[in-house]
């Protein structure tokens, strides 16, 4: 699809288009063959190895977004690292089992390779979905890196002042921003990494090109959004920024496209390595560990639920 035609050429040709995607979408996706309870594990693993790794390009990143002084202080470029590995074990593990759900729906029974808007689509659909559980503690480990604090404290100010409702605040940014995420690491980073390996490079320079190739592009991509994120879940009291689209209005009145794209150097970096660690720990977890008798773990709860409401239809 990338070498032997012209995009447009592709586009002008929807028999030519179908017939490209399918092979791009042959490459084994591994989150279909692995077991829901592999995938929710493979996630929660890499997530807090990640976590500590990148820390400091988060920190970096949102305090660039929300016009904050930087600082190169040990102290602050890991504060909050404990409130993101809460955030980033349940949203991995989230996103890994949402995501080989998904695909799994999408193939069918007789489990057919998927294309690559099906795949994009399903890692797309786990993104939204995870910003439920992401939204929260995102917001809690941005006011602690801004306000400092422990975690628990942290979590007490915001309900005390707050209430409840007070975390579901920036929650359509997180959304948005989780499926682009989604997308670049469980579907377009494996993609390329498995196109790199069939030009003949190794295993290690397509998970480098294939990471940084995708880290850049949703890092690019999604920085507005995260702009959005982050500057409304650093001013709850909304002094400065109110609804979603307010702040965008106020942001963008500020300094217009660019100010929209502060940080993205640091969301690009953090990215990179994300995809990155999150790659290296499946391919080797799928490399020393062949794919076992799958359990379905939707399909089993639905299967009881429905057999158990029978059984008692009189209650």
């Amino acid at each position: 699809f990338w070498l032997r035609a012209s995009f447009f050429e592709e586009l002008r040709d929807p028999q030519l288009l179908r017939a490209a995607l399918v092979p791009l979408a042959a490459t084994a996706r591994m989150s279909q063959t692995r077991s829901d309870l592999e995938n929710l594990g493979l996630g929660m693993l890499s997530a807090p190895i990640f976590t500590v790794a990148t820390q400091p390009m988060s920190y970096l990143k949102n305090a660039r977004m929300q016009g904050l002084p930087l600082s190169m202080s040990p102290k602050m470029l890991w504060r909050g690292t404990m409130a993101s590995i809460w955030k980033e074990m349940g949203q991995a593990g989230l996103q890994f089992l949402t995501t080989g759900i998904f695909q799994r729906s999408a193939s069918g029974k007789c489990g057919r390779p998927l294309t690559a808007l099906e795949d994009a689509s399903a890692a797309a659909a786990s993104g939204a979905i995870s910003a439920l559980l992401v939204s929260p503690v995102d917001l809690v480990m941005i006011q602690q890196q801004r306000f400092g604090g422990s975690l628990a404290s942290t979590m007490f100010r915001i309900q005390r002042r707050f209430g409840w409702y007070g975390f579901s605040r920036g929650g359509l940014a997180t959304g948005l921003r989780g499926s682009m995420y989604v997308m670049g690491m469980l579907a377009a980073t494996p993609l390329i990494e498995k196109e790199m390996e069939h030009m003949g490079f190794g295993a290690a320079a397509g998970r480098v090109v294939g990471s940084l190739v995708a880290g850049v592009g949703v890092g690019t991509l999604s920085c507005p959004l995260d702009s959005l994120n982050t500057c409304m879940k650093g001013d709850i009291e909304r002094k400065n920024f109110g609804s979603f689209a307010d702040t965008g209005r106020r942001l963008y009145r500020a300094g217009g496209f660019a100010r929209l794209f502060h940080g993205v150097e640091w969301r690009c970096a953090y990215l990179f390595g994300c995809f990155f660690i999150v790659n290296a720990v499946t391919d080797s977890w799928d490399r020393h560990c062949p794919a076992v008798a799958q359990v379905d773990v939707l399909s089993k709860l639905t299967s009881a639920l429905a057999v158990g409401g029978r059984n008692h239809a009189w209650i």
